[in-house]
């Protein structure tokens, strides 16, 4: 924003905030205000082949000038932490289909543990419920976006009373209808943590490739 100053404009801004050095130093996966970690099946950053499948655009994905780019999806969640907070351990637990200490799936104890959204109980009912988050996001696994998720905090609701706060969602993919769509579509229909948040906004964005040497941001587009 600062190099582009004179030559941009900003057109809408939301503040957010991470966990800090200081609050973690292990760079454990961070974790939202209902107090679940968020990003575990994120696609490996450090993994080239990973990036290029789910992330990076490439030749035939789209127009020529955002090779080498991402889509970028951004959306305003606001979280009903009053509501959430009333909520049993269990009954969140089964929202999110993760415990939340560990944030291992249900019936496994590590966080990284293999998903099984076969396993049952002994009753036969299945571990991870179908209407958990996890499980309608996950769907066979195939389709992973990369998430960079930040909380926000607005203060009180004047209409309401209640806090005004929750996620500003943000991923990254190489194809928005491959994989965040598909995603969106199956949360929508009985996704059960819908019923402790609202989305306020939603918008998708071009993200431009990198700078190459002797280049400079967009050239890709116009130059």
């Amino acid at each position: 924003v600062r190099i582009g100053r004179g030559k941009t404009i900003i057109h809408w801004a939301q503040t957010g905030f991470q966990r800090t050095k200081q609050a973690d130093s292990k760079k454990t996966t961070p974790r939202n205000l209902f107090g679940f970690k968020d990003g575990t099946v994120n696609p490996d950053t450090n993994d080239a082949s990973e990036m290029n499948q789910h992330v990076w655009v490439k030749a035939g994905d789209g127009p020529d000038w955002l090779v080498g780019g991402s889509y970028m999806v951004v959306r305003r969640i606001q979280m009903y932490i009053e509501v959430w907070d009333r909520t049993i351990l269990k009954e969140q637990e089964n929202t999110f289909g993760r415990h939340r200490d560990s944030g291992a799936p249900l019936g496994m104890k590590n966080e990284f543990d293999r998903v099984d959204l076969e396993a049952k109980d002994s009753n036969g009912n299945l571990t991870i419920p179908e209407n958990s988050h996890m499980s309608l996001a996950r769907g066979d696994g195939k389709a992973k976006i990369l998430r960079r998720p930040y909380s926000y905090a607005d203060g009180m609701d004047p209409k309401t009373g209640s806090f005004n706060a929750g996620l500003l969602f943000i991923c990254f993919q190489r194809s928005p209808s491959k994989q965040f769509i598909p995603i969106q579509e199956r949360l929508a229909k009985n996704d059960k943590l819908n019923e402790y948040i609202v989305h306020r906004g939603s918008a998708m964005f071009a993200c431009l490739p990198g700078v190459k040497k002797g280049g400079y941001i967009g050239d890709s587009l116009f130059g």
